[in-house]
């Protein structure tokens, strides 16, 4: 604050807009020094926090679409491991499997975990028949039904178990074996279904970033991706929409922003907390977030980017004083930094002596 005191001092410095990010030092010291009515958000950090908010919600949906359902078919798979253990330990299948208890519970809404669990539950009975003459015969039943009504995960299911089944007699041997196979052959369905959520998941994962682009940046390839994501998520509708509501302040011209890209932006239970903040932040800057607008009215000659992305300008800024640059002489760090700004630039730092 006393650098840009001085600096005021010495040049009488008036600017009619002074951009900088949400840093709360940063506005009141150049709120203190240039006057409140001139500090303006710049674009880039007000989209950052916007974004950085909504990139929250969606890594927590992603959580709960994917990483929920794929822990309760590992659960399914544990319950499947336990009744295998105690068959190993010398325990029959059908007392294994009543020991067991019935197959952990799932949630009703994931649809890869509800089939396995409905499939599971399916086989509980089956498995604690005791004899071979009924066991063989419920099996019988229970594969042509999953032959005719199931998916083809449950009809692979359908062809391992029918190799394991004896063409002559039915002996308590052979319906240990085929028992032993269901439980190997329930273990591949689960995994066959976790394998199909951890594609998805890790598509979800590199597909997402589509909900960020701006209509300007948005390619044909790039739209065409986008409406095939919210066709598979339409609830993620509503965090494209806002990114596209906000950006709009740096699409239009200055004369048709009205300011409701902002005001209109309402927190909502669902959100996760750092959305909430993100849009109460925005909110609370709203009159720094729009500050440019007037300005731009009074300078239609302004390019875009002063008002959208001062962050450009930054990092050019910042680039000579990295590795080392601030170490040499004054003439070359004058020199790269005008090459870098490509535009005037001003020695404000007065160097003491001290003897």
């Amino acid at each position: 604050m006393r650098a840009l005191l001085d600096a005021k001092a010495r040049e009488n410095l008036h600017p009619e807009l002074v951009t900088c990010d949400f840093s709360a030092s940063l506005i009141a010291a150049a709120g203190a020094v240039f006057g409140e009515d001139v500090i303006g958000i710049d674009g880039f950090h007000v989209m950052q926090e916007l974004n950085n908010g909504i990139r929250r919600d969606l890594l927590d949906f992603r959580s709960r679409q994917f990483t929920g359902e794929i822990c309760e078919l590992f659960g399914l798979r544990d319950w499947v491991h336990h009744i295998q253990d105690l068959a190993t330990g010398g325990m029959a299948i059908p007392l294994a499997v009543t020991t067991a208890g019935a197959p952990p519970t799932i949630d009703a809404c994931h649809a890869s975990s509800h089939a396995s669990w409905q499939f599971t539950t399916s086989l509980v009975d089956l498995l604690k028949v005791p004899e071979p003459l009924p066991f063989f015969r419920a099996l019988a039943d229970f594969l042509e039904r999953i032959e005719k009504q199931g998916n083809d995960r449950e009809r692979s299911f359908v062809k391992e178990v029918q190799s394991w089944i004896p063409k002559a007699r039915y002996t308590s041997k052979g319906m240990n074996r085929v028992q032993l196979t269901m439980l190997k052959k329930l273990k591949v369905l689960y995994l066959g279904y976790r394998a199909g959520l951890n594609e998805e998941s890790q598509r979800f994962y590199k597909d997402h970033w589509i909900l960020f682009f701006q209509p300007e940046r948005m390619t044909s390839p790039r739209r065409a991706r986008l409406d095939q994501f919210l066709a598979r998520y339409p609830q993620l509708r509503v965090y494209r929409e806002m990114t596209v509501q906000v950006g709009e302040i740096y699409r239009l011209p200055a004369g048709d922003i009205d300011g409701h890209q902002v005001t209109s932006l309402r927190e909502r239970p669902e959100f996760s907390s750092k959305w909430n903040t993100a849009i109460r932040t925005i909110k609370d800057h709203a009159p720094q977030v729009l500050r440019f607008v007037e300005v731009f009215k009074r300078n239609p000659g302004l390019p875009k980017r002063c008002r959208a992305n001062m962050e450009w300008y930054n990092h050019r800024f910042k680039t000579p004083f990295k590795a080392g640059n601030n170490l040499v002489k004054k003439d070359r760090l004058m020199a790269r930094l005008r090459l870098q700004l490509r535009g005037s630039v001003e020695w404000q730092i007065e160097v003491v002596k001290v003897h």
